[in-house]
């Protein structure tokens, strides 16, 4: 009778394993894991799919508080049909660019271990500068202005929180933001231990992408 009730406990055991496995948790433990650094794309289609499906739960927010963004303490800009956000810890800062007709989307990330300069270019070396249109990412960025974050940072968004905007839905959770464009069949993680896209976003080889940029990411 022992060893049938072990060998019950065991197949019980390991149901719930195989349940479990490769299924994002909740904010309670984070995000999907987050890598300790900027890397190729992770994961499979049935990954895509547990990730889209855990960004699209979270607490979804209503964009109204979104469309302003302010430089410090300084006066607040309408942004219009654009939507800013930072995390509450201040390490992540994202902006769309709908207004000058940029597709997607820019981040500021405060990395632990930026993507160190390429070379020679024009302008300030921001290395956890982010840039993601869905089929098209790039980690760490010459600049020359403050492009989309001129106007200053958006308002905090609290964790938990779902965004969703033209075709991206963003969800912050403690160790980090997930990004996922689910036409493009595309994503990204953010947070200051690194950059981790998914789907079918692979990387570009250095002779083959802009001088300007760290890392490219392309479907």
């Amino acid at each position: 009778m022992r060893c049938v009730v072990l060998v019950v406990c065991a197949l019980v055991l390991t149901a719930c394993s195989q349940s479990n496995e490769g299924k994002p948790q909740g904010v309670a433990n984070g995000s999907p894991q987050a890598a300790t650094s900027t890397s190729a794309a992770a994961g499979g289609e049935s990954s895509l799919r547990d990730r889209i499906a855990w960004v699209q739960a979270g607490k979804t927010i209503d964009l109204g508080a979104y469309h302003s963004a302010r430089i410090d303490n300084g006066p607040v800009t309408d942004l219009h049909a654009d939507i800013a956000f930072v995390s509450p810890t201040g390490k992540i800062s994202c902006i769309t660019g709908v207004a000058v007709g940029i597709e997607g989307f820019d981040c500021e990330v405060q990395l632990k271990d930026p993507v160190p300069q390429p070379g020679e270019g024009y302008g300030n070396w921001f290395g956890g500068y982010l840039t993601y249109s869905g089929d098209r990412l790039t980690v760490g960025q010459f600049r020359g202005d403050p492009g989309l974050f001129i106007n200053g940072k958006g308002q905090t968004l609290p964790y938990d929180s779902t965004l969703t905007f033209e075709n991206y839905t963003c969800r912050l959770a403690t160790n980090g933001l997930t990004c996922v464009n689910p036409t493009e069949r595309t994503g990204v993680q953010i947070s200051d231990s690194g950059i981790v896209p998914f789907g079918c976003l692979a990387e570009v080889p250095e002779s083959e992408r802009e001088p300007a940029v760290g890392r490219a990411y392309s479907c």
